[in-house]
């Protein structure tokens, strides 16, 4: 064979030259393929290396319940999850392009019930520890995590203690080398309450410095106790002691002496009443001074400890008032104020107050009311500072039953600290993180004076930004979005996706968490090959949907959008006209540098819509159709007229009801100024002439028997085709009926043909690709397990269908998505397309789509092998690739063997891959 194709009479093989991908570095030996006449390496790429579309969100473990939130200075900060087998703790960086995680470490749990106690206590700037108590154990654990020094985590040995603590110990430093450990013993009658120093010595290994402390033995000794260090060598803890007819309030110094000894100090004692409900905490405002508060019951007091001599506590009478909520939180803002929130659960009021402390005695300096309907029995409040007297206070709000949102309001004191700024709650009230967001799960972390901080819940780690001049939240720089909408899903139109006419994708869509209103735009980047994010525009700070997006001249947009007139998370989103929303319209030219001659105008029609699109025509007119808030389906002509950076909107008189009680309305453009409009059952074929005029067919019913219309799309020659399911037995075949139109009329020119697959539901709107019906879809298995939010198992399929051959070339491959993803596919010419996905992890990609016209691959060609790369180079250099016949390769091949192309874009001889050719020597593969 050799002989045959060698310098006896033939060509060895066919070469050819091409340029390397922007991107890509082509090795002497890679397989490749040809895709627009540029050569890249034909690996595989990980769908998890794809790149997030919302760097500002890291989905963690689906099932890892957030414990600790630590910043660690500049961007970097520590967070720390759980699950029912692990102990996940990672550092986590949060700089300019997003929050990605820098290091890992995890600890085993040998129990089946998780985690019972579990505590993180930073002891320095470099170090922390945690210590943790698993369900059905005795034995504490200890472990010191370093974090300083270094960009890696590192973990000391396990110390292990039996305690016998009821409740959670209290961990306070002392030195690099030592720290304090107290808790609350019950081995023996009568109760104690335990101090003990613990050093920190080689690898970090925990041990006991001599014998733990009895800083009280008493037997009406409650398990409640607050302690906290107030200044070098000098620590203050706090406890009850409760009989059957008063309390005491203990105050008890605690020193350790030069020879690193527990000495026992001066204490107070303040009478009480007594309660079942109990709850102390220290609040330090200087070395001197702290707060004690004191929740008893319906009583929640305070009382100002002053330090005399390094050693005497002196309690004032407290300030105190009526309790009636679980929660509350409190913050130092000076070392004479502090500012408490709580909230009724009787009056659902939000309640801030400052407090001063001159002189030893408590009082309130100025308070004010938040929220007046704010719901929820449990509710951890989170007051955390941001700096330059701006505070970012979470609370739970429960507005309807499993309706539970973690909600977050920004709130300015004066310089002087005594009066707390008006609020704007369109601007200073957000969501921070919707339903699913458990309140012992929840943990929020200012990064410094910044302005950014941190949410971490379940799962999930999110990056917020807040402005101070005007005060208001930012949000996230890009956020997310998904099927849910955390309003009863009763809205659509919470996305809307277009292809420019320069190729640039813009996505305009309503965020999850926060509702507001976000416009993306993504380019082609030259040196890459890649399409890359240009623009992230938040065009609502209010709740938005209704969203439809248009190219009304080459590079303009115009957006349109309805917007709650004051936010306000419940489900009573889907308005009937109550004027409690307004829609508006947002005209902006779009380019490299972003948005410029940015225009939002209301957008008034005589009818007020539920959800709407227009679609732009070619004669100066748009479309605008939807359901209104009487549920008619109805259209109507707007002309647009641009001049300079002004764009102008003129409803036309006429209008058009297509159907009546319906929920659902879409159009589809079927020529230059040609559309089908369609309710759920109904469709109407309509044209606009160059006056406005809006010219409608008769009504057709093309709804077939026992099957469900899931979509219809244009079919480039006036037509259009209907995508049904058939629902025979338990599956839902996916079906195609052909329309022809002439005019205004509507026929079908085909019979109804089933496909080979079955749906559970269609998730794109229908477009067209390599001149196919092409959309992504919601796969019914046969067998398996369903995908949930917990299990995302990816059964998101996309499917290229033909409308036109028979038998049918039809095409279907697996779509990268999980439970709860919004998908968007956009076909960009060229058989490539844009697409938003979702990672197995929960993380919202966006990649490029590239077909062949056999298979098809994301976020690079990863296609039918064009040959073997006989050269090398990388982007833009001129490289050789042997296409048909033999090829030399430098690796040791085994004669007679087959060879294929493997994940890595090398060759295998794993049939997995696809087939390159056949090796006939030990260094030469003919290629076929």
């Amino acid at each position: 064979m050799k002989g045959m194709t060698g310098n006896g009479g033939g060509t060895a093989s066919i070469k050819r030259s091409f340029p390397a991908a922007p991107g890509e570095k082509i090795e002497r030996g890679d397989v490749v393929t040809v895709f627009n006449n540029e050569l890249y390496r034909n690996a595989e790429q990980p769908v998890s290396k794809l790149p997030r579309f919302s760097p500002d969100v890291l989905y963690m473990q689906q099932d890892e319940d957030c414990r600790a939130v630590h910043p660690i200075g500049g961007d970097g900060f520590i967070y720390i999850g759980t699950t029912n087998k692990q102990i996940n703790i990672y550092r986590v960086d949060a700089g300019a392009d997003g929050i990605a995680v820098k290091a890992r470490k995890s600890i085993p749990i040998y129990g089946v019930e998780g985690i019972n106690y579990f505590l993180f206590k930073a002891l320095t700037d470099e170090m922390g520890i945690i210590c943790y108590l698993e369900h059905n154990t005795e034995e504490w654990a200890l472990r010191i995590i370093r974090w300083g020094g270094t960009e890696e985590l590192l973990l000391g040995e396990r110390f292990e203690s039996q305690l016998y603590a009821n409740g959670e110990p209290i961990i306070e430093s002392v030195s690099e080398s030592s720290f304090l450990l107290v808790w609350h013993c019950t081995k023996a009658v009568p109760q104690r309450l335990k101090a003990s120093v613990c050093t920190i010595g080689a690898g970090d290994a925990i041990a006991y410095h001599g014998y733990a402390m009895e800083l009280e033995t008493n037997e009406t000794l409650h398990y409640a106790f607050a302690f906290n260090k107030l200044s070098e060598n000098v620590f203050a803890a706090s406890y009850w002691l409760i009989s059957n007819a008063q309390g005491s309030l203990v105050t008890r110094m605690l020193l350790l002496n030069g020879e690193g000894a527990l000495v026992l100090g001066e204490k107070s004692i303040i009478s009480t009443t007594t309660a079942n409900r109990v709850e102390l905490r220290q609040l330090i405002l200087s070395p001197s001074k702290f707060v004690l508060i004191f929740k008893l019951g319906g009583d929640l007091s305070f009382y100002t400890i002053v330090i005399k001599d390094g050693n005497v506590p002196i309690a004032d009478a407290p300030y105190r008032f009526r309790f009636y909520n679980e929660f509350y939180d409190a913050v130092k803002v000076s070392e004479d104020r502090f500012m408490c929130v709580d909230n009724n659960i009787i009056t659902a009021t939000l309640m801030l107050s400052v407090f001063d402390t001159v002189d030893g005695k408590t009082s309130m300096l100025t308070g004010k009311t938040l929220l007046n309907s704010v719901k929820g029995s449990y509710n951890k409040l989170r007051l955390v500072p941001l700096g330059q007297s701006l505070f970012a206070l979470t609370f739970n709000h429960e507005p309807e039953r499993d309706y539970a949102y973690t909600q977050a309001i920004m709130v300015k004191i004066t310089p002087i600290q005594n009066v707390i700024e008006d609020l704007n709650l369109r601007e200073q009230l957000i969501n921070v993180w919707d339903q699913g967001a458990a309140v012992d799960s929840f943990d929020l972390s200012a990064l410094g004076e910044s302005g950014r901080f941190v949410a971490a819940g379940r799962g999930r780690l999110k990056l917020f930004r807040c402005a101070w001049s005007p005060v208001r939240f930012i949000s996230s720089g890009v956020g997310e979005f998904g099927v849910s909408t955390g309003d009863h899903d009763v809205n659509g139109r919470t996305l809307a996706s277009i292809v420019l006419s320069d190729g640039s994708v813009a996505v305009a869509y309503r965020e999850r968490d926060t509702w507001h209103g976000k416009l993306s735009v993504f380019r082609m980047d030259i040196e890459s090959g890649d399409y890359r994010p240009v623009l992230s525009h938040t065009f609502s700070y209010s709740h938005v949907d209704n969203i439809s997006m248009a190219e009304v001249v080459p590079g303009k947009i115009a957006l349109q959008y309805k917007q709650r007139l004051i936010p306000a998370y419940d489900s009573k989103q889907m308005n009937r006209g109550d004027g409690s929303d307004e829609v508006k319209v947002m005209i902006a030219a779009v380019s490299a540098a972003g948005l410029s001659g940015k225009t939002t105008t209301s957008f008034n029609l005589p009818e007020h819509y539920i959800n709407s699109t227009f679609v732009k025509l070619d004669n100066g007119y748009l479309l605008h159709a939807g359901v209104t808030d009487r549920l008619a389906v109805m259209a109507r002509v707007v002309k647009f007229e641009s001049t300079g950076e002004s764009v102008t909107f003129t409803a036309m008189q006429q209008s058009v009801t297509i159907d009546y009680e319906r929920l659902h309305a879409s159009v589809v453009r079927l020529g230059p100024n040609k559309v089908a409009i369609r309710s759920d059952i109904r469709t109407m074929i309509a044209e606009v002439d160059n006056n406005g005029a809006l010219l409608v067919s008769q009504v057709y019913y093309i709804e077939l028997l026992n099957r469900v219309t899931r979509g219809v799309v244009g079919d480039g020659q006036g037509g259009l085709i209907q995508l049904t399911t058939h629902s025979t037995g338990n599956e839902a075949l996916l079906e195609l009926t052909p329309y022809g139109s002439s005019g205004l009329a509507l026929y079908q020119t085909d019979d109804t043909m089933a496909r080979k697959q079955s749906a559970m539901g269609i998730l794109t709107d229908m477009s067209r690709m390599d001149g196919k019906a092409a959309f992504v879809y919601k796969s019914r298995w046969a067998s398996g397990r369903m995908a949930s939010k917990s299990e995302p198992h990816q059964l998101l399929r996309l499917a290229l269908l033909s409308t036109e051959d028979f038998p049918h070339d039809d095409r279907f491959y697996p779509f990268p998505g999980t439970e709860d993803t919004q998908p968007v596919f956009l076909p960009l010419g060229g058989q490539r397309a844009f697409c938003i996905g979702t990672d197995p992890a929960g993380n919202q990609i966006y990649m490029l789509a590239y077909s062949d016209g056999d298979k098809l691959s994301f976020g690079k060609p990863n296609l039918k092998p064009h040959g073997i790369a006989v050269s090398g180079g990388e982007a833009g250099a001129l490289v050789e690739v042997a296409m048909r016949g033999i090829a030399e390769y430098d690796e040791q091949l085994k004669a007679g063997s087959v060879y294929y192309s493997n994940r890595d874009g090398r060759l295998s001889m794993d049939a997995a891959g696809i087939k390159v050719g056949l090796a006939i020597s030990e260094h030469e593969l003919l290629i076929e």
